[in-house]
């Protein structure tokens, strides 16, 4: 059994820089920081009382938003070989519950100022803050031969399909190892480099900064939630952070951009963009290329249930002249396939089907619902005779003659309008290339059960323009030009912004 490589590359930053900073916030205090040398020793500390009081085999929950306890938390259930289960604070009591039931009397570390925000009883046990720093600083520690392995679960994350209910993706600890070694690239060597870890850590994007970021010495960075609520506290505590790698999804950067001091001066040590989660728009692309000129920026995609896999350095020439722009090349150890939705025969270069993957970094499949993963996970002999694991993303894709992957939404986003099949990104898509469309969401509209209309929800590229029945009609007209007309959205709604859901994606919810 190999021990989690993850976990060496870590423990050997903690033994070489153990004054190094792991870990800091906004806020700036003593207790909102970590260095390399207290996370080896508190998470040592806490997995000696998790191998002695969590229940065998079953995920450690952990509960709360941005602290140093949320990560030593994590490194200590791996230690422990356990499995971590982050749960945010921002989530809703029936959706906390759920996943404490689904688990099973799981051991929940709370780390939240507030009560558990379910009924206790869901739990074996509930540690509060104190119990925590009191394990951290017991002075215990560990072997090797206890962390996670192989395929052994190193963290579960649930996501909501299309059901909407979560269900735990199972990520093993060799895929963990496999993600480290390709993203690993993104983020280069050096003293001094600092990530923002802004991404919530039930959100697989986190995980770049996490697996990438910490394996090669960074410093994360985190904004405590009192400073999201405003961007010019958000600037400020930016500003200050000595950030030089920017991890999010194209819409929180997009949110940021809108305002014209968000740049280089700004963040005068930002180098590289590492942008995943939802599509990334040339018009985006642009303005980061127009920010920060001295900036690499990365284009990456890949499902909860695969971890990221493919990534691209968006440039100009591609910003210029790819649309919509490519999610990137491959890991070498992944391989995109594309399948014709109806028959299930592979498609060629060039043809849009839905994306499969397969190979190094797919999940085991989702906890205790082998319904659900039957219905998406597969394994094949590949031409080695070697088992092979395959995912079946349901997203909507192509590969090109260069070997490059786009992905053109989620397939589950098709609605029937008047008896014509309608994929919600084509419009979307069709609306973002208006040189007076900023971004766009598209929504369908029912009426006794079925979709009797398209709904338009457009941010402008000129917030000044004059919001009018006329331009409603206007942007309608340009969009004829490039959709047919049982594709066009029969209301269009102005907005000067979207609002954002927990991970930084558009809340599309709360639009509908």
């Amino acid at each position: 059994m190999a021990a989690s490589r993850f976990l060496k590359e870590v423990s050997r930053e903690c033994c070489e820089h153990p004054d190094r900073a792991a870990y800091f916030t906004s806020r700036g205090g003593v207790s909102d920081s970590l260095t390399y040398g207290e996370l080896d020793r508190w998470s040592d500390g806490l997995a000696a009382f998790l191998r002695r009081e969590a229940p065998e085999d079953k995920p450690v929950v952990v509960y709360g938003h941005k602290s140093p306890l949320m990560l030593v938390s994590f490194f200590a259930a791996a230690k422990a070989g356990l499995p971590y289960a982050p749960i945010d604070i921002a989530y809703p009591s029936d959706r906390v519950a759920d996943i404490l039931e689904q688990i099973g009397q799981p051991l929940v570390i709370s780390l939240a100022d507030e009560p558990l925000a379910a009924d206790v009883s869901l739990a074996e046990r509930v540690l509060g803050k104190d119990e925590v720093r009191a394990a951290c600083l017991s002075g215990e520690t560990v072997f090797e031969d206890s962390w996670v392995s192989d395929d052994d679960v190193f963290y579960l994350l649930f996501t909501s399909g299309s059901t909407g209910r979560p269900k735990g993706v199972q990520m093993p600890s060799r895929c963990v190892d496999a993600f480290m070694d390709y993203f690993g690239k993104l983020f280069p060597a050096g003293p001094d480099r600092i990530s923002f870890n802004r991404v919530p850590y039930t959100f697989d994007v986190s995980l770049f900064d996490i697996v990438a970021g910490l394996s090669a010495g960074y410093t994360l960075f985190a904004l405590e939630s009192e400073y999201e609520q405003s961007m010019s506290a958000s600037f400020e505590a930016l500003a200050a952070s000595g950030l030089t790698t920017w991890v999010s999804t194209p819409s929180y950067i997009e949110m940021c951009l809108a305002d014209p001091s968000f740049n280089a001066q700004l963040l005068p040590q930002l180098d590289t963009i590492v942008l995943c989660g939802e599509v990334f728009r040339n018009a985006t692309a642009s303005k980061l290329l127009d920010r920060f000129p001295g900036a690499r920026i990365f284009n990456t995609y890949g499902p909860t249930e695969t971890q990221a896999v493919t990534d691209i350095e968006v440039t100009r020439d591609i910003a210029d002249q790819l649309n919509p722009l490519p999610v990137g090349f491959l890991n070498p150890e992944v391989r995109a396939v594309i399948r014709d939705v109806e028959t299930g025969d592979v498609l060629p270069s060039g043809r849009v089907g839905e994306v499969y993957l397969e190979g190094a970094t797919v999940s085991l499949g989702y906890f205790g619902r082998s319904d659900l993963t039957e219905a998406v996970f597969s394994e094949h002999a590949d031409a080695d005779g070697e088992t092979v694991r395959s995912y079946k993303t349901g997203d909507k894709g192509y590969l090109d003659e260069q070997g490059r992957l786009y992905c053109l939404g989620r397939l589950d986003f098709q609605v029937k309008l008047n008896g014509f099949r309608v994929e919600l990104g084509d419009v979307e898509q069709g609306l973002a290339s208006l040189p007076s469309v900023k971004e766009a969401v598209v929504l369908p509209a029912e009426k006794d059960g079925k979709v009797s209309h398209l709904v338009a929800h457009v941010q402008l590229a000129d917030p000044a323009a004059e919001l009018s029945f006329k331009l409603g009609q206007q942007i309608k007209a340009e969009l004829r030009q490039v959709l047919p007309d049982y594709m066009i959205p029969k209301k269009i709604v102005f907005h000067e912004s979207f609002a954002l859901n927990v991970n930084g994606k558009i809340d599309r919810k709360a639009l509908a």
